[in-house]
């Protein structure tokens, strides 16, 4: 009986224990099945880390580069996303701008939101191209479209007209009805705004000019040690360390705080130079190179790409910006007849501290001065752009015209060309295994008559291209560009014209075979300037090339190509530059390894340039890849003025998808 009764409690443990792990792992697994359903991460991070190094010209970019991104992805129930993207950047710029990225962009089915570093298009004329730092929403319910944002556009730097800047603010919305591929309309308003505050152009401060980082100073040169001071009173020290910042020696001390002085550098040799000029009234005012420079015997001298330029603190203002403006689209029959349009006005104000208009003098409405104050410096102006499209299905038509006012302005754009006015015509036809296509456009300034002359342009272009037989692909183009002014001044008169004409034929041999195929393309440019200082110079250039890819083996492929571009100037003065290159794609490990070599040269007269690529990429699981590249470029000359370099650029990229 006990031993009955032990057995039916050992039986009763061992089932109640099944019965609760299989319980626990049913809970276990239904929540691993919900998280799995309804929950995922996806998405990439990789890291690039570059080394540059040159000799015989001034380098053009870092010594070293490092930049990190990273892209992950939230989904929750398969239907929002919560993309985030993170860069991280050794990199600079020259308005000191902060290049490091931080943004986070949830997205579901009707709309998405920002936060964070983001960029935003509304239109060609009000907000396009630039990165905002703060927050926005973009909701799209149905057939209705909104859509605002916020943040700064620039930060505040101490600096000139190179690298100086204001603290800006921007407001942008947009609301409207419709969907993008077929008929809609948008309503846009834009306000944006400088700090006035953000710089106290009478705060008293030093900054180092030059050497300000990667410059080379040769032992035994006479440099001159440059700076720029604002309101401080009396002289100031300036030390030198050779140990990147560890320590500093006098080099002058009592200077006149006048902006500059010569400097004969001497040993030891050092990589980690660094100038410190301070206030000798007020130690706490002080400023040291922004990157180490290098003191050494037998260097040519350079100046550093860390220069910071003229620097007039007083060559950058204040500006303010309201924009006003609508853009949409009309679609007919499934858009064979398309329309889009858009129209803008906008005020702005060059400097925010000039004095304010007295409105009781003006028409100007009292509902628009508490949106916005005009001032002394303020303009007002309007664009416009429109288009006209058929689209059939053998024949396409787009009819356009743009006109930009010359006071139009947007600190919503990173980009925009004013007092312009543009037509447009641009038609192509297919039929069969042909098709020809002819553009025009006419361009034209000037258009309230505020400069001394008016500057147009018109330009005519025809294309064929048409598969002649199954092997052979033809492509024929003519282009002409006649420019020109109506000014009667002989040195400020243009009247230039250019005929391009091309062709170029690809015959395709086989896939397989060792030629896969030869493409031979020839252009001949004739270009005639006859303003009176540059009356009969007619430029002519012919341009051959002729392109060979080879199949080696599965793995292996390889394509050359031999170039030769003669140009004649004014019937006198003629050159020859030749242009060979070759290159070599390679396979292995199952299509893991990826590798291509590649080397190209050209030669003019006294002149020859080499460059060569080694790039080669491996892919270690499905998911992860590391690749490297090394280019090498040289020039040589034998000129009396030199100018011979030799550059090399070394970059590695690690990537992993997840």
């Amino acid at each position: 009986m006990k031993l009955f009764v032990r057995i039916s409690l050992i039986l009763f443990i061992i089932i109640f224990n099944k019965s609760v792990l299989a319980q626990n792992r049913a809970k276990r697994d239904t929540t691993e099945s919900f998280i799995n359903k309804n929950f995922s991460v996806s998405g990439d991070i990789s890291f690039y880390g570059e080394l540059y190094s040159i000799s015989g010209i001034t380098a053009r970019r870092p010594s070293s580069t490092g930049r990190l991104l990273i892209r992950p992805t939230f989904t929750f129930f398969n239907n929002i996303s919560i993309p985030v993207e993170i860069i991280l950047s050794t990199e600079g710029s020259s308005a000191r701008q902060n290049i490091n990225q931080f943004g986070i962009n949830p997205a579901w089915s009707w709309g998405k939101a920002h936060l964070g570093d983001f960029s935003e298009s509304y239109s060609d004329f009000t907000l396009n191209g630039i990165v905002i730092r703060g927050g926005g929403i973009d909701l799209n319910p149905g057939i209705l479209r909104f859509s605002t944002v916020a943040g700064f556009t620039q930060q505040a730097v101490n600096g000139g007209a190179q690298n100086g800047s204001y603290k800006r603010f921007l407001f942008a919305s947009k609301i409207g009805v419709g969907k993008d591929n077929s008929t809609h309309v948008d309503f846009i308003f834009l306000r944006s705004k400088d700090d006035v505050s953000s710089i106290n152009l009478t705060q008293k401060s030093i900054t180092v000019i030059t050497p300000n980082g990667d410059d080379q100073v040769p032992v035994g040169t006479l440099q001159t040690v440059r700076w720029a001071s604002t309101g401080i009173t009396g002289d100031v020290n300036i030390e030198l360390s050779r140990d990147g910042g560890a320590t500093f020696q006098t080099i002058f001390s009592d200077q006149p705080a006048n902006g500059f002085v010569n400097w004969s550098a001497s040993g030891p040799d050092t990589y980690q130079a660094i100038i410190k000029i301070t206030s000798i009234n007020d130690s706490s005012i002080s400023d040291v190179s922004d990157y180490p420079f290098t003191i050494a015997s037998g260097i040519q001298a350079k100046t550093g790409n860390h220069f910071k330029g003229n620097y007039n603190q007083s060559s950058i203002s204040p500006q303010e910006n309201l924009v006003l403006g609508t853009v949409g689209k009309i679609s007919l029959d499934d858009n064979k007849f398309v329309i889009n349009f858009e129209a803008s006005g906008s005020v702005y104000t060059r400097d925010l501290r000039s004095s304010e208009i007295n409105l009781d003098s003006t028409n100007i409405p009292s509902l628009f001065s508490s949106l916005y104050k005009p001032r002394s410096s303020s303009s007002y102006d309007y664009a416009v752009n429109t288009d006209f499209n058929l689209n059939l299905q053998t024949f396409k038509l787009k009819i356009g015209y743009k006109q930009i006012g010359p006071g139009y302005h947007s600190l919503g754009l990173a980009y925009l060309q004013n007092d312009q006015r543009q037509f447009t015509a641009i038609t192509s036809y297919r039929f069969s295994r042909y098709s020809v296509s002819a553009n025009w456009i006419r361009f034209s300034d000037n258009l309230i008559d505020q400069k001394a002359y008016t500057t147009s342009r018109n330009q005519f272009g025809v294309n064929f291209n048409g598969l002649l037989t199954k092997f052979w692909n033809a492509n024929i183009l003519i282009n002409f560009l006649n420019m020109g002014n109506d000014s009667k001044n002989d040195t400020s008169k243009v009247d230039f014209s250019s005929l391009v004409l091309g062709m170029n034929h690809v015959f395709m041999i086989g896939q397989q075979s060792f030629l896969q195929n030869i493409s031979i393309n020839y252009t001949y440019q004739k270009s005639e300037n006859n303003s009176a200082l540059f009356s009969g110079s007619v430029t002519k250039v012919n341009n051959v090339n002729l392109g060979l890819a080879f199949y080696i083996s599965e793995n292996l492929s390889a394509n050359s190509s031999f170039g030769l571009v003669s140009s004649t100037y004014a019937d006198t003065i003629s050159s020859n530059t030749k242009i060979v290159s070759l290159g070599l794609n390679h396979n292995a490990l199952s299509n893991k390894l990826h590798t291509s070599f590649s080397v190209s040269s050209s030669f003019l007269q006294n002149n020859s340039s080499y460059r060569t690529i080694l790039s080669s990429g491996y892919s270690f699981t499905r998911t992860d890849k590391i690749s490297l590249t090394i280019s090498y470029n040289a020039f040589r000359t034998t000129e009396t003025k030199g100018g011979n370099f030799n550059e090399i650029i070394a970059g590695l990229n690690y990537s992993h998808s997840f």
